[in-house]
């Protein structure tokens, strides 16, 4: 069982579809716990992370192991339910593209890399408004909220949210993530936002670090 984890974890890095999906459905059928299923998707992504800091990895390269993750946790999904665990996880996002921007690739990489990384995602898609996605997040008791910014047109969504929870008084209650490519780590600080990330796989690490400073708050 141990080998075929490993050979698991190889497919998801090397971004083999089919091969990764094979892999997870014949293990689980032989009764390998779905929890350690989806622990090869967290190894895998952190190697595919640095693989594409380092240069070796581009965004198809990306793409394509994204996809290799979301089959496994599809597959791993019916497991998870069966034993009464599938919405155990590292922490909660409530995950969007802001109001005004269609782009959903970028957020579609970061829905796949956390969940990866077993974060419990609640993915409200694209031109989501900040009164929309403030009471998502307190309906679900939310650790971060997550903001794709691909146009400099739209930015102001993402500073809508940081008001909108200002004015609710609930700017402390929730992180702010923000990325994309109208962003950048100085406007963010600026506007308000408790971080930023370049890239799926850092903002993966940076959801990481926010849950950790919260839970030792």
């Amino acid at each position: 069982m141990d080998g075929q984890l490993s050979e698991l974890r190889q497919a998801l890095v090397s971004g083999d579809i089919a091969r990764s999906a094979a892999l997870a459905k014949e293990v689980l059928a032989q009764g390998a716990s779905p929890k350690a299923v989806l622990a090869e998707v967290g190894a895998a992504a952190s190697a595919v992370g640095e693989k594409y800091e380092d240069g070796e990895y581009f965004l198809a390269n990306l793409v394509r192991c994204g996809d290799s993750f979301k089959a496994v946790i599809t597959a791993a999904d019916p497991y998870l339910k069966a034993a009464g665990e599938g919405q155990e996880g590292r922490g909660r996002v409530v995950l969007a593209t802001v109001e005004g921007d269609i782009h959903d690739i970028g957020k579609n990489l970061v829905l796949t890399f956390l969940q990866g990384d077993s974060f419990v995602v609640e993915d409200m898609g694209v031109n989501v408004s900040a009164l929309a996605l403030v009471d998502k997040a307190v309906e679900v008791g939310a650790d971060i909220i997550a903001l794709s910014c691909l146009m400099s047109v739209t930015r102001d969504g993402v500073k809508k949210v940081c008001s909108e929870l200002e004015a609710r008084g609930l700017r402390d209650r929730f992180a702010v993530l923000v990325g994309g490519a109208a962003t950048n780590e100085r406007w963010a600080k600026q506007i308000g936002c408790d971080a930023w990330a370049s890239s799926a796989t850092e903002g993966t690490r940076v959801a990481r670090t926010l849950v950790t400073i919260r839970a030792e708050a």
